[in-house]
């Protein structure tokens, strides 16, 4: 339980409040849409109660700090949440957001369950929180599949019979509660805390971006494919949203920051120059969300969670173009608002004449003079951010007054 403040003077006590469901420590407070919304209604619902307070000062002071108690906790929940697009997971394949049905061992009845978020499990309705051991267990999992869990009641054979992602009727979604314990928020050691395929450490507190985004670095895609066909973005990337100044003021998906909403998130740009003043760009391949097939700044990319901005530099270079030993110089810190993002953009140059070895990820890159730039400026060779960024700063900073290069 909680304990709201004490009143100086009478140590007069805030009714206890109880706490929010379980969200273990570092796990990510993934919800779905419509616990997004339940927790909005829960919000709206307890500021009614207190604008609807009434009574002598005392009866309205304590009742008013008791719902102030139960708000802070619900709005950190909200700060907190992210909502998981459930479009993006594998069809037939247990995730968060799954509804499924399922048998344990022998028994002819089915089960019904929906995978969610901790402030939406609830047992009685066949809602299990995605990292609970019963939803830790089927992840990844298909209809058909058939394996052993161990639960808190002990070990059971469990018959997956089928997976959907589309919210049946609710005639068809009756949860008989069975004979054992399905612990629907506690986690189970034995796995991953996260059902995405991605994990994050959610911050403690807001940093500044120019200092260090002291989060610790899991949910970067280091998975390599094949062939470029394959390659694709993580659309449930966790992004940190910051405002202006860079101070991290919560955190999204990527498909939320790349849908139009204009959340605000830091990225970081590095402009390669050769001793010849020459500057390397990069192409796009045609799978990129964004700007797909146009040449683009020599290193672009996120800031991740648990990073610095330098570190998230180092990091790009090192998977873009296979360089590791070079010095940034900082340009500028600026905002880039598009149609379809809002990023903050942290801006650098380097001298670098050593061998690049392009990302299979790309379609390559190559060096190119400044009058072919200039040349093709303006005819959607180039993505809209480079050509802001070149015309801004880059073009300034390549040569003198007199035309002599200055790199």
């Amino acid at each position: 339980m909680s304990r709201g403040f004490v009143k100086d003077g009478d140590q007069e006590e805030v009714p206890i409040v109880t706490p929010r469901a379980f969200l273990p420590e570092g796990a990510i407070n993934f919800v779905t849409a419509e616990g997004m919304e339940a927790l909005i209604g829960e919000q709206k619902s307890l500021l009614a109660e207190r604008e609807r307070l009434t009574g002598n000062e005392t009866d309205v002071r304590v009742a008013g700090n008791y719902i102030d108690a139960k708000l802070k906790l619900l709005n950190d929940r909200i700060l907190t949440a992210v909502i998981f697009d459930t479009s993006k997971q594998p069809e037939n394949e247990v995730g968060f957001g799954a509804y499924l049905r399922i048998r344990f061992d022998d028994d002819a009845n089915l089960v019904s369950l929906h995978i969610t978020g901790a402030d939406e499990a609830d047992a009685t309705k066949g809602f299990i929180s995605y990292f609970s051991p019963l939803a830790c267990a089927l992840k990844d999992h298909k209809a058909g599949d058939v394996l052993s869990v161990d639960l808190p009641s002990g070990r059971r054979t469990v018959n997956i019979e089928s997976v959907s992602y589309c919210a049946p009727q609710k005639s068809d979604f009756q949860m008989r509660t069975p004979h054992l314990s399905l612990n629907t928020t506690q986690p189970v050691r034995d796995h991953s805390v996260s059902i995405s395929s991605k994990r994050e450490t959610l911050p403690a507190d807001n940093t500044s971006i120019s200092d260090n985004l002291s989060i610790p670095d899991e949910n970067r895609n280091s998975e390599k494919f094949q062939t470029k066909q394959e390659y694709k973005d993580d659309a449930n990337e966790i992004f940190p949203i910051v405002n202006e100044r860079g101070n991290i003021v919560g955190r999204a998906p990527r498909w939320q920051c790349h849908d139009g909403s204009k959340l605000l998130h830091p990225v970081v740009h590095l402009h390669l120059f050769n001793s010849k003043g020459e500057l390397y760009l990069q192409k796009r391949p045609s799978w990129k969300d964004i700007q797909p097939d146009k040449w683009d700044t020599s290193v672009g990319g996120h800031i991740a969670f648990g990073e610095t901005v330098d570190a998230a530099l180092k990091r790009e270079a090192k998977e873009e173009l296979g360089i590791e030993y070079f010095t940034p110089i900082l340009l500028k810190r600026y905002i880039f608002d598009s149609s379809r993002e809002k990023e903050l953009v942290n801006t650098f140059k380097t001298i670098y004449d050593g061998e690049i070895v392009p990302s299979e990820e790309l379609d390559g890159g190559r060096f190119w003079s400044m009058d072919e730039i200039k040349a093709n400026l303006d005819k959607k060779v180039f993505t809209p951010n480079f050509e802001s960024e070149f015309k801004s700063c880059i073009e300034s900073i390549s040569k003198d007054k007199c035309g002599r290069s200055r790199i």
